[in-house]
């Protein structure tokens, strides 16, 4: 099923946040283009499979490291995009809609 037609059970909210990932011994800067409470889309230098879990911090929401589940990766001319699941919620509406309405400098080129 193409991406535009999924369903969502959680409001998405489009961001430019600095996040840092961690997968096995790889760390690497990524960018969050939207997240919702179920989960995040982030961009980076770093290509992982559907099924994995990586561990993601994102400051600027004060979410310390935290595991998640890999739903599928692209790649794209940035790196690649990780579309992932959060296995707890880590972030509330309110915060990110705050976040969403505060834009943040890419890191990723």
């Amino acid at each position: 099923m193409p991406i535009e037609h999924e369903r969502r059970r959680f409001r998405r909210y489009p961001l430019r946040l600095r996040a840092r990932i961690r997968h096995d011994t790889q760390e690497v800067d990524a960018d969050v283009l939207n997240a919702s409470v179920g989960g995040c889309l982030l961009v980076a230098h770093l290509n992982v499979s559907a099924g994995d879990t990586i561990e993601v911090s994102i400051p600027d929401l004060q979410v310390p490291p935290t595991s998640v589940c890999v739903v599928r990766c692209a790649p794209t001319e940035g790196g690649f995009l990780i579309a992932t699941c959060f296995e707890t919620a880590i972030a509330d509406e309110p915060a990110l809609a705050l976040a969403s309405s505060t834009p943040t400098p890419s890191r990723v080129s």
